[in-house]
């Protein structure tokens, strides 16, 4: 990658030599012809040897004056170039260095400066104009996701609460009954969906800015307790390596969403009789548990996509993962080895 001004610059340089080659050659032609017609003008007869040494000096002349005016004169062009241009490109690397340090989450407007260059003018009007639609697109999918997640909560609650009630009824046949349990699991998933993407949202709208000094090492311990419950029905053996005294800054809500998710991450994909570690050292916390297939990997950390064909998760449990991870500049990676599955986040 070249930078345009030393592309251009470059370019000046080689076609100054190019020309430099071609304009020895020809000045000594003139020059050698001058010197001939004046010599035989004056009826000037040299030896051959004479002859070659005026040859030579005419040659090491015409080089020396060539070469050294020509270095005079493009030494001042490219001075002359370099001030002009550094000049006139200011407005550019400004607007740049401003595109480069916005950032779409904070929704900041980008005021470019005026410049007197029709050419920058024209080029700043266009970008601001393409932010502000952004900015706005943005906007109103936060808004629309904030405002659908909120007002799906109440009809699902009540839709919830009237099943329930249904059920109690003891005039229901077993067939009815188990049609109305269905549809409370399908209830309850849908709405596990809408507090995650309320989640997301609110995570995407930076509403989880404050931060503290989480010991991990506590905090892991209490999490992994608090599952040991879902493991029995697998029959899972556990088995934690903690360090402890482990520190990190965070919000602890977000932190406490990222160590159950990648545990229940864990608990789903695991067999009957399997096992599931935890290892949390200082600069890395690692959760693996037994498997037969590898996760798809495109389609680990999107949302609402499935990583395995038996999942009967919400398919946003590790896009919460991954949105926590980058909110904190942390790096979460997926391997599957030895019929392993292993998720380790980068501190």
């Amino acid at each position: 990658m070249v930078k345009l001004l030393s592309h251009s610059l470059r370019r000046t340089i080689i076609y100054a030599g190019l020309v430099l080659a071609c304009s020895i050659p020809v000045y000594y032609l003139g020059i050698s012809m001058l010197w001939k017609y004046e010599m035989k003008e004056h009826d000037v007869i040299l030896t051959p040897a004479a002859g070659r040494e005026d040859s030579f000096l005419i040659i090491g002349a015409v080089t020396i004056l060539t070469i050294s005016f020509f270095a005079l004169l493009l030494g001042g062009l490219i001075l002359l170039n370099r001030r002009i241009s550094r000049q006139m490109w200011q407005p550019f690397y400004r607007s740049l260095d401003k595109i480069r340090n916005f950032d779409l989450n904070q929704r900041d407007h980008i005021n470019f400066e005026k410049t007197g260059i029709t050419e920058f003018t024209e080029l700043n009007q266009s970008l601001q104009k393409l932010i502000d639609a952004n900015i706005s697109v943005y906007n109103q999918q936060k808004e629309f996701a904030d405002n659908a997640s909120h007002e799906l909560q109440t009809p699902l609650a009540i839709v919830q609460s009237k099943l329930e009630l249904l059920s109690q009824n003891s005039s229901l046949t077993d067939e009815q009954y188990h049609i109305i349990e269905d549809a409370l699991a399908a209830l309850a998933r849908a709405g596990r969906i809408n507090k995650n993407l309320l989640l997301l949202t609110k995570i995407e709208n930076s509403q989880f800015m404050e931060k503290e000094k989480i010991d991990l090492s506590v905090l892991l311990r209490q999490c992994a307790s608090l599952f040991a419950p879902f493991s029995e029905e697998k029959r899972l053996e556990w088995k934690t390596e903690i360090h402890p005294g482990v520190e990190i800054e965070g919000n602890k809500t977000l932190v406490e969403i990222l160590l159950n998710n990648l545990m229940t991450n864990a608990i789903r994909h695991s067999p009957q009789n399997g096992k599931v570690n935890l290892h949390l050292s200082p600069d890395q916390f690692v959760v693996s548990n037994e498997g037969s297939n590898s996760l798809r990997t495109d389609q680990l950390f999107k949302r609402f996509a499935s990583a395995s064909t038996g999942s009967a998760g919400t398919g946003l449990g590790l896009a919460l993962v991954k949105q926590i991870c980058n909110r904190y500049n942390w790096k979460i990676t997926y391997m599957f080895e030895n019929n392993h599955h292993i998720f380790t986040v980068h501190f």
